[in-house]
């Protein structure tokens, strides 16, 4: 609310005001529905700002790994099952395919690690066998984002600061060892294991936020040879999983006021946008465009030249343009694709390296268990010179169905792998979406490679 800048003559009137704002901003309060989710209410603050760039979307959600595995020393007479594998001292807790029970871990270790982050020295390689000891440590967090992201990004989420660091991650694991915190990565490129020791003082914090976890019995596929056939760091559990089973829907069928609505919400001013139809919904403005498929997908393009399209980059701190450029697409795909996924959430798969800019690609999860699409991915943007220039949507939505996906149990799953010639890859659970309306969505077993050319 503005304010009147002139000084006042009569102070008594001054206060006069100020009590009848006081007590207008009360009455105010009284009648805002404080019970409204908080997500909700960020993402109608993230729709006032230009350009569908949801500001004020919580950084540190891009930060959230789809998997953890803490490491714990066991206590006296810990119960049968609820240790690592025979021949392993301590306990471990995994949270797996359970995307809100990530979360709140993620939230009680998210303060030591970007202290860790921010402090981490220069990476020196390690062996195989230290990159095991540290997944296996009893008093160490393991974090599997299943995308693969650059620690510029990944520090720019926690922090908001640049960072030395430079390696692309998918896996990264905070560990005490002899006192001191240290933090070790497996880089994506090249699949060599680093360590990059901290003076961070949070040793005996990350101890003490731990203290009150529990074992489950989690295992990696290194540790049995009863899994020696798959990828050595597929993380395991005794039981077979019970996931959900979920409809997809299509959730901008409608024509052109899906299509009005969407690009609301990617903050074009419908004021000056054109609206046509061809085989596809079609709305411009400028040089901007976005073309809606029947199938859901929506394209943007700028067709401009030099810095005048809808989409610039913004900063977002000190962390330095990549993080700026991921950041930026990130809200920009939350914008759109956020009041329209459902109960899915945003990942982000990978960002590539181009000519004058990068390829930045984003996937849905459904409790942590990532979704293939037919597209490959939810959201596919292009930055050049500092704008994106052009992204792709797919646009989906997720509700939880009645009953639960059946699933192998992981010991025969890996037997199937085998007989399929599969060696040396990931197991994980997936969802897979061909699209379609009202279509029920079930997970599986999938086999992931990753690369490392074993098997």
């Amino acid at each position: 609310m503005g304010r009147d800048k002139k000084v006042r003559a009569v102070e008594l009137g001054k206060d006069v005001l100020i009590l009848l704002l006081t007590a207008l901003g009360a009455w105010l309060l009284l009648q805002t529905p404080l019970a409204a989710p908080l997500h909700s209410l960020l993402r109608e603050e993230g729709r006032q700002t230009a350009s569908g760039q949801a500001q004020g979307v919580d950084r540190v959600e891009g930060a959230l790994p789809l998997t953890m595995v803490v490491g714990l020393p066991a206590p006296s007479g810990l119960p049968e099952g609820m240790g690592g594998p025979e021949g392993t001292e301590g306990m471990r807790c995994a949270v797996q395919y359970d995307q809100e029970g990530c979360q709140v871990l993620f939230q009680q270790v998210a303060g030591p690690l970007a202290e860790a982050l921010s402090n981490a020295g220069q990476p020196e390689p390690v062996s195989r066998a230290a990159w095991e000891a540290a997944l296996t440590g009893m008093t160490s967090v393991y974090m599997d984002f299943q995308g693969e992201i650059p620690l510029p990004v990944l520090v720019g989420w926690l922090t908001g600061e640049p960072t030395q660091l430079t390696a692309t991650v998918r896996r990264l694991v905070l560990t005490v060892q002899d006192g001191w915190t240290a933090l070790y990565y497996q880089d994506a490129d090249s699949g060599e294991c680093f360590r990059c020791r901290t003076t961070a003082a949070s040793s005996s914090t990350l101890k003490e936020m731990l203290a009150g976890l529990t074992g489950n019995g989690a295992f990696y596929a290194f540790e049995s040879e009863l899994y020696e056939g798959l990828d050595p760091d597929t993380l395991l559990l005794p039981a077979a999983p019970i996931p959900t089973v979920y409809t997809a829907a299509d959730p901008v069928s409608g024509g052109q006021a899906a299509l009005e609505a969407l690009v609301q919400d990617l903050g074009f001013s419908l004021n000056s946008t054109s609206f046509y139809s061809t085989d596809e919904q079609v709305a411009r403005s400028g040089d901007d465009s976005v073309r809606l498929s029947d199938r859901g997908v929506a394209q943007y393009q700028y067709e401009g030249s030099g810095s005048g399209g809808l989409f610039p980059v913004l900063r977002q701190g000190e962390a330095g343009p990549l993080f700026d450029s991921v950041e930026t697409c990130r809200q920009v795909a939350l914008s759109a694709l956020g009041p329209r996924c459902g109960e899915a959430r945003l990942y982000l798969m990978s960002v590539t390296e181009e000519e004058g800019g990068w390829e930045i690609q984003f996937g849905y999860s459904l409790d942590g268990i990532p979704v293939l699409l037919d597209q490959g991915c939810a959201a596919r943007f292009q930055v050049r010179e500092g704008q994106i220039v052009q992204f792709t949507l797919c646009l989906r939505s997720y509700t939880a169905a009645a009953g639960s996906s059946l699933v192998l149990p992981p010991r025969q799953a890996a037997a199937a792998l085998a007989a399929q010639g599969l060696e040396g890859e990931e197991l994980l659970l997936t969802y897979a979406d061909s699209g379609g309306d009202a279509v029920s969505v079930s997970a599986g077993w999938s086999a992931r490679d990753t690369g490392r050319g074993e098997g």
